[in-house]
């Protein structure tokens, strides 16, 4: 997969931009503050209608304007697809191929893009929440259907949450209760299957990561913690089992007021040599655990697809000491990748494809070599 073109209208920084990417590594240097990082943004964008920054769409229109369009042609699976976005204040019109209407669920896995921004380093240290969005994201440019069916889970978690916290008359609602129980258990079973294949995969990947960048003295593995308390069967087996669980909690849940089962109560755990990493973990070796889940993303990714998704690197060689920067660049089958950087030493025995600056919002300079 490829992006060979961007263009750009009020979003960030870039009152206007066009760029036109190389098919192998493109570098795009500049101070801090420039614009770099929102070129990656929206490649993200246009792959996952999400930012990897902002918690609203909105943030990324350009200050002072009502709206930001993008677009950007991209090769996917031997045809070319041309992908349009409008962002609006509470709105966001996509059009693809010309053809408008299109839900984000029939979009997003088209493209698949793997981010690795400074922002991922606190994967390890930071809560749950943190982790299941990098779960979510890559399983969504996978399945369709586990963007509708976290959709789903959410609506059903919001519904249970609003009854168990009434002060009054929640007695009334204690049959329906029953209901959302049900209808949980059968679409968390689906989440909990999607994550745990995932992560059976990754915890493959990142342990012999783990081994080649420590040159075999550490071993990455992973863990998956849920609330459920059952065994990964199948689908249907663990709605059975999910609602016998949620059926045997149900008093539990509305004493503490809360819903005590679901998705978003998972988390997965990295160890390193058999301890914790988040506790127990240097620096060094925090960075190299998330350099091993971006593998994996990036890696499962690509044999699901059949294609390698685009790398986005947003700044983080310099976060790398030279072995693990090296590792990234050198030893990974990325295709195509778009680097941000301060200092284009880094890369001088390196560069090939594109290099563009980068400065207040205008892209000033392209050398191809």
């Amino acid at each position: 997969m490829k992006i060979t073109d961007l263009s750009l209208k009020n979003f960030r920084n870039y009152e206007f931009a066009d760029v036109f990417f190389s098919d192998t590594q493109n570098l795009i240097f500049g101070k801090n503050a420039q614009g770099k990082t929102n070129l990656l943004e929206a490649v993200f964008y246009l792959s996952c209608l999400k930012t990897f920054r902002a918690q609203k769409d909105f943030e990324a229109v350009r200050e002072g304007e009502p709206f930001a369009e993008l677009s950007g042609n991209f090769e996917a699976y031997g045809r070319q697809l041309s992908v349009s976005c409008k962002i609006k204040k509470n709105a966001r019109e996509l059009s693809v191929n010309g053809v408008s209407g299109i839900r984000p669920s029939e979009h997003i896995g088209t493209i698949k893009t793997v981010v690795f921004s400074p922002d991922d380093l606190s994967l390890i240290k930071d809560g749950p929440a943190r982790r299941r969005r990098f779960l979510n994201l890559a399983i969504s440019q996978m399945r369709p259907a586990y963007i509708r069916a976290l959709a789903e889970h959410n609506k059903i978690i919001e519904t249970k949450r609003r009854i168990l916290k009434m002060e009054d008359g929640r007695e009334a609602y204690f049959d329906y209760l029953d209901v959302l129980n049900e209808k949980l258990a059968s679409v968390y079973a689906y989440i909990l299957s999607e994550r745990g294949a995932f992560l059976k995969k990754a915890a493959e990947i990142v342990k012999r990561t783990g081994f080649q960048i420590s040159g075999g003295s550490e071993e990455i593995s992973l863990s998956y913690s849920h609330a459920s308390s059952v065994e990964r069967t199948d689908d249907e087996e663990n709605a059975k089992r999910l609602l016998l669980h949620l059926t045997a909690r149900k008093e539990a849940e509305l004493s503490s007021r809360s819903c005590l089962i679901g998705a978003h109560r998972d988390d997965f755990e990295v160890f390193i040599n058999g301890k914790s990493a988040r506790d127990f973990a240097s620096q060094g070796q925090i960075r190299s655990c998330v350099l091993a889940l971006k593998v994996a993303e990036h890696e499962i990714l690509e044999n699901d697809s059949g294609e390698k998704p685009i790398l986005l690197l947003d700044d983080v060689l310099s976060e790398l000491d030279p072995h693990r920067r090296s590792f990234l660049i050198n030893d990974i089958d990325r295709g195509q990748t778009i680097i941000t950087g301060c200092d284009p030493s880094m890369f001088s025995e390196l560069i090939h494809g594109k290099i563009f600056t980068v400065a207040g919002g205008a892209i000033n300079g392209e050398n191809e070599k």
